[in-house]
């Protein structure tokens, strides 16, 4: 990944109107990943899609980083689910033909 590939913290948290700590807190909640880039934190943007939906449960419905953790992680096995059956389902319209 090269640098265009990643955002600041800092802009980021500008233009969600978000506390820095709140990124930090999931970070440290294992439901992000930070890269420090000439001594600054920096998200890659591939994360913002899940950092968009933790933001948008913690302030519409309160939610706190350990609550979304649990979330995030859930959320993580039922998609993990969903692949599987569908792998289990393709397999078995192969035998059924």
């Amino acid at each position: 990944m090269g640098e265009n590939d990643f955002i600041r913290i800092r802009e980021f948290c500008i233009n969600y109107d978000i506390e820095q700590s709140f990124i930090f807190n999931l970070c440290d909640y294992d439901v992000i990943e930070i890269k420090l880039i000439e001594n600054e934190p920096h998200l890659a943007l591939g994360e913002l899609p899940v950092l968009e939906k933790m933001i948008r449960m913690h302030k519409e419905l309160e939610i706190n980083p350990q609550g979304l953790q649990a979330i995030y992680h859930l959320l993580e096995k039922v998609s993990t689910l969903q692949e599987e059956i569908s792998i289990l389902r393709r397999r078995l319209h192969r035998f059924e033909e």
